[in-house]
């Protein structure tokens, strides 16, 4: 890591960082305006809602299979219009977010002005966290490959929560490092803060035990320590979700359980599907799943294994040949360089905190499933940037000093 040069700018670094924000933020509304105005370039996904939904919103704005329980929740608690689809409280964030654009007469169309400049927040943050690692220049490559990335700008479009969410995990890397930098206030307004990305959807959650294991890291403490604390961070989460009803009921809708039984790789694909030992007889019961894993550690290992290549990688089967060429050929170098910036930078705090919210959220893939479109990847693309501009500037300070 010393090769990478020191956070922090100068007066004139300041301004070249904020212009380098302003001109890569107008880049992010430029492909968003791009996508609303051209709706063929990204067709939209299977709406399953009311149809007079599609019928009265810019076709620019796209809709995907969750789009109905968002609009309709919003719908309810906006003006009290019920249209059959339950209020999913997993959710209530964002429907809440949706509701008060309707409220206040933005339509779906306000949603996505929302989700846009939340992405400029989120691209700020990335920057920030490059700037504070190794000054303007990481800053400015972390957030370029965020902006360029024209995925992001497609899913400000959508009425979904992954854009949101994705701005939001940029925004609480950001903060578990503003909570270490000063009064101890600061990590309970971060702790609530984290609870609102939350609410977005159900992947926030995990960011609660990756805040509590990230500032026990960051801590003086001895190593044997820092791992007792961290346990007890992770059990009081395990905990608590395993107690609440609503953690139970998600589960049994998703079944992460019978999904690793039937060897499933991508939600409800055959492709890249893993031979699976058979189940056992009471497969859903908490003690069943992990004797299955341990009597087929093997098996169970390249399931997990799959999943994560099929996460880094960004293929999926719906998309044309093209696409999947195009995904691998962006996403897979991401991914290397991601990885050798962690391991130049994992020393550093925004490193550890980037690290820690790219593993747990592939964690979480490994032990359930990949989505059908690569939104899942999207969540830690942009903190892996942040690490793939490490090994970046760190190759082009070596190229520079051994050139001169």
């Amino acid at each position: 890591m010393n090769d990478i040069p020191n956070g922090g700018n100068s007066g004139s670094g300041t301004k070249r960082f904020y212009l380098l924000y302003l001109v890569l933020s107008l880049v992010v509304m430029i492909q968003t305006a791009g996508f609303l105005c051209l709706p063929s370039v990204f067709a939209a996904g299977g709406y399953r809602g009311p149809e007079h939904w599609r019928e009265e919103t810019p076709a620019g704005v796209r809709f995907s299979g969750d789009s109905d329980r968002y609009i309709c929740g919003g719908a309810k608690l906006a003006h009290g219009i019920d249209e059959g689809v339950p209020l999913s409280y997993s959710y209530i964030g964002y429907i809440g977010i949706v509701a008060a654009s309707l409220k206040a007469g933005g339509g779906l169309l306000g949603v996505v002005a929302v989700q846009a400049l939340a992405g400029c927040m989120g691209l700020l943050c990335i920057m920030k966290i490059g700037e504070r690692l190794g000054g303007t220049w990481l800053g400015g490559v972390a957030g370029a490959i965020y902006a360029l990335n024209p995925e992001f700008a497609v899913w400000h479009c959508f009425i979904m929560t992954e854009s949101l969410y994705i701005s939001g995990v940029c925004v609480a890397c950001f903060l578990l490092l503003w909570a270490r930098e000063g009064r101890k206030w600061r990590y309970v307004a971060v702790l609530l803060a984290l609870v609102a990305v939350a609410t977005l959807r159900p992947h926030g959650w995990f960011l609660l035990p990756i805040a509590g294991c990230f500032w026990c890291l960051e801590t003086a403490w001895a190593p044997l320590r820092k791992a007792v604390a961290c346990g007890v961070v992770l059990l009081l989460f395990v905990g608590v979700v395993a107690g609440a009803g609503c953690f139970r009921q998600r589960m049994g809708q998703e079944s992460p359980a019978m999904r690793m039984y039937r060897g499933e790789v991508v939600w409800e694909e055959e492709v890249w599907r893993v031979e699976m030992p058979p189940p056992p007889e009471d497969g859903t019961a908490p003690m069943a799943i992990v004797g299955y894993i341990v009597r087929h550690p093997v098996a169970c290992t390249w399931l997990a294994a799959k999943r994560l290549m099929v996460m880094f990688f960004r293929v999926r089967p719906s998309y044309s040949p093209v696409h999947n060429l195009f995904c691998i050929g962006i996403y897979v170098p991401l991914a290397l360089l991601g990885l050798a910036g962690a391991l130049l930078a994992w020393r550093k705090p925004e490193g550890m905190a980037a690290i820690l919210l790219v593993g747990v959220h592939a964690l979480v893939v490994a032990l359930t499933f990949n989505d059908n479109d690569g939104r899942f990847t999207l969540y830690i693309t942009p903190e892996l940037g942040l690490l793939a501009a490490v090994a970046l500037i760190w190759l082009a300070i070596r190229i520079k000093r051994v050139s001169h």
